[in-house]
């Protein structure tokens, strides 16, 4: 008898991966919709591969033909023309995915956005998380929005891990302003946990999805540092600053190291909730036991994000 079919958007990503791979631990039958070049296959041919085209609309349907589930991680981090994506195209996508899945009867949606996405109006990443949001909501599926705040654990850890690798490299480290403003971090697992639990339900839900622990961002980067036993100057500095430096270290390492967004997020507080926490795995022993492994290579967002459209 074949076993009940999940719908991954990008599982061979990050988030996605982790669903994936949890899926497949229950027995479950795992299909991923990727359009991502270049990506390893962590699953030995264990996940279905088909390709996420938004521009075949009835290819997208079969796809997700008989699926109960459909997990969609599937975003944008910015705006690139040259590569052709951006925010208002992610709204737009996810709106074909929400309709193919409604006529291929999927049962149950969980999408994936950020955390107090409403709480930063004019900046477009947050515009294109709430707009999509209000997609779902919309529509006739059953739903279930979860909002991580900031992902670490399972190999990839991209922003603590190059947070680590400025700290090997430089005596000084530069927070945006002050350095107040709360960060909320939780593993990976958590949040492949809660998605998947969520997809077995029926009610319309939308949901934070954080770690046990909350620290201002200063004490986050100095536990960081901690771990990996080095002792650095963690000074503040104005956020234009450190954009700019951002923008300087890009060119240098051919990646988008951080965006105004992302700063502005940050500082506003939007990656910590106000929920009860969800997340059980607790930052800092994971970051006592890994820490001194972080930052040795870079991690290239930019040149991980290669896609065929």
């Amino acid at each position: 008898m074949t076993s009940e079919l999940h719908v991954v958007t990008g599982a061979f990503g990050y988030s996605g991966r982790w669903i994936a791979k949890q899926l497949l631990a229950e027995g479950k039958q795992v299909r991923t919709l990727t359009n991502a070049a270049a990506r390893d296959d962590p699953f030995d041919g264990a996940v279905e591969v088909h390709p996420l085209n938004f521009d075949n609309y009835d290819a997208l349907v079969e796809s997700l033909r008989g699926a109960d589930v459909l997990y969609n991680t599937y975003w944008v981090r910015y705006n690139d023309n040259e590569r052709n994506f951006g925010h208002g195209i992610a709204v737009e996508n996810c709106k074909k995915l929400f309709a193919a899945a409604a006529e291929a009867e999927v049962r149950r949606i969980v999408h994936f956005s950020v955390a107090k996405p409403d709480q930063a109006p004019g900046w477009t990443y947050f515009q294109g998380k709430v707009e999509t949001e209000r997609l779902l909501r919309d529509s006739d599926q059953s739903y279930a929005i979860v909002r991580p705040t900031v992902l670490f654990g399972g190999g990839r850890n991209v922003l603590i891990n190059n947070i680590a690798w400025i700290l090997r490299k430089f005596p000084v480290f530069g927070v945006f302003g002050f350095g107040r403003y709360p960060i909320q971090p939780v593993h990976i697992r958590d949040v492949a946990r809660v998605a998947i639990e969520l997809g077995t339900s029926n009610e319309n839900i939308t949901r934070d999805i954080a770690g046990p622990e909350k620290y201002s961002y200063r004490e986050f980067v100095s536990l960081i540092a901690k771990s990996m036993g080095v002792r650095r100057l963690i000074i503040p500095i104005p956020p234009l600053m450190g954009w700019l430096a951002g923008q300087m270290m890009g060119i240098f390492l051919q990646d988008r190291v951080i965006t105004r967004a992302e700063i502005r997020g940050l500082m506003n507080g939007l990656v910590a909730s106000d929920e009860e926490p969800i997340g059980e795995i607790a930052f800092s022993e994971w970051i006592a036991e890994n820490g001194s492994e972080l930052g040795r290579e870079y991690q290239n967002d930019l040149q991980e994000r290669r896609y065929n459209k």
